[in-house]
């Protein structure tokens, strides 16, 4: 389901606050959407997830809301792979206060976003669906841009889920860490071009 602002363009996508399939009532957008009181209302949004590099003031407009903020750039070099695991348990435990909202008879939803909806928070959403369904991060993006086409994260962003799917198929937390860790050492760092440069060549693969 989704949720269509004043002046959206549906060649963009943009301005809506779309339902993640098959997850839910577990929601993205863009930064812009949550200021619209009318459609967070419409949605029944009760808990908020912002991964934006900045305070979104929530407090002030939305103090009856549940928050979970993490502080990041959209940017490849970006290591938004360390707040993983915090971000899918605080969806997962959202999700499960909406349930049992549900049967109580008022309900909720989770409400994920950036600034556009389109990278940071499209992948906190996917590592969320490969940790709770065990997907791959292809099948995982493949299933988010069913309910919103527009998501892609940038390159190093998808790196990290590759390395997240090794993390979440091991139950042992002392080699998850090493996997991690190994990752942070060694990971690869440049300039958007770069990035670019990178994502092509492993493409011809």
């Amino acid at each position: 389901m989704s949720y269509l602002l004043h002046g959206s363009t549906s060649h963009t996508g943009m301005g809506w606050v779309d339902q993640v399939p098959r997850a839910g009532k577990l929601y993205i957008g863009g930064l812009y959407a949550l200021y619209q009181t009318d459609l967070i209302r419409a949605a029944g949004i009760t808990h908020v997830l912002s991964v934006i590099d900045y305070d979104p003031l929530l407090q002030e407009r939305f103090a009856h809301l549940k928050h979970f903020h993490v502080r990041a750039d959209d940017h490849p070099n970006e290591n938004l792979l360390q707040h993983f695991e915090a971000a899918v348990r605080y969806i997962d435990a959202a999700l499960q206060d909406v349930n049992q909202a549900e049967e109580e008879g008022s309900g909720g939803g989770v409400f994920v976003h950036c600034a556009m909806g389109k990278s940071r928070s499209a992948t906190l959403v996917v590592a969320y669906l490969m940790w709770k369904y065990q997907l791959d991060p292809v099948t995982a993006l493949e299933q988010l841009c069913e309910g919103r086409p527009v998501c892609d994260p940038n390159p190093g962003f998808k790196e990290q889920l590759e390395v997240w799917a090794r993390m979440c198929k091991t139950g042992d937390e002392e080699e998850k860490r090493r996997i991690y860790e190994e990752w942070e050492k060694t990971r690869f760092m440049g300039e958007y071009w770069e990035w670019d440069q990178r994502r092509t060549a492993k493409a011809r693969l």
